[in-house]
């Protein structure tokens, strides 16, 4: 058997197995089947299918024959023989929760002897029975605290379960009022002149120009001595006396 096929399988015994145990998955299938099949992907299925897993569904413990079957639907045109086959099982097998719990602590025994007998009996039981139930032999600390939060994290503002109102206003509403007053106080003046008046009247009866004759006076003695010819010798002693 293939794993698709097996799959299959165990999604089907299950789907019936939950119409035997729960009663409101089986009138969820009377009153739709098509739907309730096709809810719980069961589409593929056929008649021989049905067939197949119907000996394991009737062997689980819980599941028993119905003490007084239900009575047969009315028949319907063309029934289909997956729907009809899934009927037949659900109307005459039922499912029983029975998990009673008997804790017999009586002493069976056969004594022979001489002289008295003096027996003590200390029996202690604990028993877990019923959905979640722990069994210990102490006190037990069990927390039932269950954190039941939702963590929404978004990348930008998060709305959840509230309705959002949008308002656009155009216009600030703003009201802007000069009452500002303007006083002209000022004064024209015309003036003529500057008003300074830092003048002086004098009299100059001089140039005031001074001028100045310097006169150098320089004095040279110059000796000269000239020759002109090898033969001819004329020596010239001359004697300057320039005086300036």
């Amino acid at each position: 058997m293939s794993v698709t096929l097996a799959t299959m399988a165990d999604a089907l015994i299950e789907f019936i197995l939950s119409l035997l145990r729960d009663p409101d998955a089986a009138a969820e299938f009377d009153a739709d089947p098509g739907g309730a099949m096709s809810s719980r992907g069961l589409t593929n299925v056929r008649y021989d299918d049905v067939c197949a897993v119907a000996p394991v569904v009737v062997d689980r413990a819980a599941v028993v024959p119905r003490p007084d079957p239900a009575p047969a639907p009315a028949p319907q045109p063309s029934p289909d023989p997956v729907i009809n086959e899934i009927r037949s099982i659900v109307n005459n097998f039922a499912w029983i929760d029975d998990r009673d719990t008997i804790v017999d602590q009586s002493v069976n025994q056969n004594i022979w002897a001489e002289g008295d007998v003096t027996q003590n009996f200390d029996q202690a039981a604990i028993v877990a029975s019923g959905d979640d139930a722990i069994a210990a032999g102490d006190d037990v600390d069990i927390d039932q605290s269950r954190d039941d939060s939702t963590t929404i994290t978004a990348g930008g503002d998060a709305n959840v379960g509230n309705e959002t109102t949008s308002n656009t206003t155009n216009g600030s509403y703003n009201e802007s009022t000069d009452a500002s007053t303007t006083t002209d106080a000022s004064n024209t003046t015309i003036a003529v002149g500057s008003g300074n008046d830092s003048s002086t009247n004098t009299t100059a009866t001089d140039s005031f120009d001074s001028s100045t004759t310097t006169y150098l006076e320089s004095t040279s003695d110059m000796d000269s001595t000239i020759v002109y010819d090898s033969t001819d010798t004329l020596i010239a002693d001359t004697t300057a006396d320039d005086q300036f």
